[in-house]
């Protein structure tokens, strides 16, 4: 993985490059992003750059025996960690990510940029929950127990390290204070919100930022996509993620979907039309945990569209005047007002999601706070 390959994070990737050229690179660091924002393929770039015998001051060669090895997450100085979960294959065994890992490789060289749903739907097992458990940080210092084999850096990559459980976070915390030389950590992100307070202090944050809409198009036309008015599409539903922005590109149909449980949701919220919130909820629990919060993070994309509409009538929405009949009347019910506790609201409900929450009741809930939060702006006219 090059820097170059990285969408966006210019500064970020400067202040990297700097920290390996001024050989001053923290044993632990944090890359912390929202999801498809591309931590974990700066995290690659960065560490492959690390292992380079012959980088130049912006990016690694390519060509050397360790760049060639990470180039297929070969190089015997990396060691990944992720989240998984039991398959078919391992019901009531123990596990940890090195069971997983030639299957993780083939994921992340097809999509650098992939999801936690994505992963789990690649493995099978969508309708579970990814988990980094304790035989992670076991295996890991395992392998700490052995010299570097041929880079100047040992480097351990931990992908969604909030996916950490407990005992496997108190089980790093004494490596993470005296590493080993030569030894670095490099965990990605996407909310460090419910990780422990004693792994954060010992490591080094890096936040990365949002992408706009035009590096997400401009990643999607280099990815291959000729479409300049699609991957605009893609783009703004995409909301800042570029794995969600490549799935829409290579999946249209989908864009259609999510676009149309949107509206069929909101509009039942409005009315409160009781047998439309029961199918959609049937659809809604269908999904696995990582799809429902993806939906719910993609509303609250399309909702922000639809108050920009209100504010900026005129601004350029490709998304938004596909389905202008919609927007024109819905807008009218979205404010600054509202806006807050609709957007706390999916938050909350993905919150909840996340600790195996009832879907069902969870989404009646859900329908039924934002129902009051659409009325709430309909009794001001």
């Amino acid at each position: 993985m090059f820097f170059r390959d990285v969408i966006g994070q210019e500064r970020l990737k400067q202040k990297l490059r700097e920290s390996v050229l001024n050989k001053r690179v923290a044993h632990a660091q944090m890359l912390v992003g929202p999801t498809g924002a591309g931590s974990l393929p700066l995290a690659l770039a960065y560490a492959q750059y690390l292992a380079c015998t012959d980088r130049s001051e912006v990016e690694s060669c390519g060509v050397c025996s360790s760049c060639r090895r990470y180039h297929l997450l070969e190089h015997p100085d990396l060691q990944l960690i992720f989240p998984k979960n039991r398959t078919g294959d391992n019901e009531g065994q123990k596990f940890s990510s090195k069971d997983f890992v030639i299957r993780f490789r083939e994921a992340v060289l097809e999509d650098p940029y992939l999801s936690l749903q994505q992963w789990l739907s690649f493995l099978g097992i969508e309708n579970k929950q990814g988990a980094i458990n304790v035989e992670d940080s076991a295996e890991i210092l395992h392998n700490l127990s052995y010299k570097a084999y041929e880079a100047e850096y040992r480097v351990i990559v931990v992908w969604l390290s909030e996916k950490m459980n407990t005992e496997a976070a108190n089980k790093l915390l004494k490596v993470l204070e005296e590493p080993p030389v030569r030894t670095v950590f490099l965990f990605t992100s996407e909310s460090t919100e419910n990780m422990l307070a004693t792994i954060l202090s010992r490591v080094q944050t890096h936040r990365l930022e949002r992408l706009s809409d035009a590096e997400i198009v401009q990643g999607l036309i280099a990815d291959g996509g000729s479409d300049e008015s699609q991957a605009a599409l893609a783009a703004q539903l995409a909301d800042g993620d570029f794995g969600l922005a490549r799935q829409f590109m290579h999946d249209p149909e989908s864009i259609s979907a999510t676009v149309n449980f949107f509206i069929g949701w909101m509009r039942a919220c409005f009315t409160m039309k009781m047998d439309t919130i029961s199918v959609l909820m049937d659809e809604f629990q269908k999904m696995g945990r990582e799809r429902q919060k993806d939906l719910l993070a993609q509303a609250a994309g399309l909702l922000r569209n639809v108050l920009l509409y209100r504010m900026a009538p005129d601004a350029h929405q490709p998304m938004i005047r596909q389905q202008m009949e919609f927007v024109q009347k819905f807008s009218r019910f979205i404010s600054p007002d509202n806006m807050e506790g609709l957007l706390t609201e999916l938050d909350r409900a993905s919150y909840h999601i996340e600790r195996n929450a009832h879907p069902k009741i969870l989404f009646t809930d859900l329908s039924y706070s934002i129902s009051a939060l659409l009325q709430q702006e309909a009794l001001k006219r």
